[in-house]
């Protein structure tokens, strides 16, 4: 009896122990926010999509996302990442379909963001935030 238990113990420290090593890369989690981002901008979901951008870029982003009712999305289209060596920064290009209200002709705008990887306290994982100004589409 005495014995099970030593095993029970050695296993239990040895899942413990493998369980605090495993971290996600950064890189790794860089593809969910920047399709999230995509579909949110696709939806209109202003808020959403804000909550990707650094500070500095979100408050004029939000408002001339909220104040221009008349620009709509037909496709949001990720197309290339170029990720840094150390997975903290990347550039991506992603091709919008729009138009604007009363024209109803779609035009193309490859949109070009940098990302940064903001390091998330203690051990709480970090965000990755668009830290290029969002473009007044033409």
């Amino acid at each position: 009896m005495i014995r099970y238990g030593r095993v029970y113990s050695m296993l239990l420290v040895v899942v413990l122990l493998s369980s605090c090593g495993w971290a996600v890369r950064p890189g790794e989690s860089l593809l969910d926010a920047r399709d999230d981002f995509a579909q949110r901008l696709r939806w209109q979901d202003c808020n959403g999509a804000g909550r990707y951008l650094a500070p500095k870029q979100q408050d004029a982003f939000l408002e001339s996302c909220q104040a221009d009712e008349d620009l709509h999305y037909v496709g949001v289209e990720p197309q290339s990442m170029d990720l840094s060596d150390d997975e903290r920064q990347a550039d991506t290009v992603t091709l919008l379909e729009y138009y604007r209200l009363p024209s109803v002709v779609v035009k193309k705008y490859r949109l070009r963001q940098e990302w940064v990887y903001q390091q998330g306290e203690g051990m709480k994982q970090g965000v990755w935030k668009v830290i290029s100004p969002f473009p007044q589409l033409p």
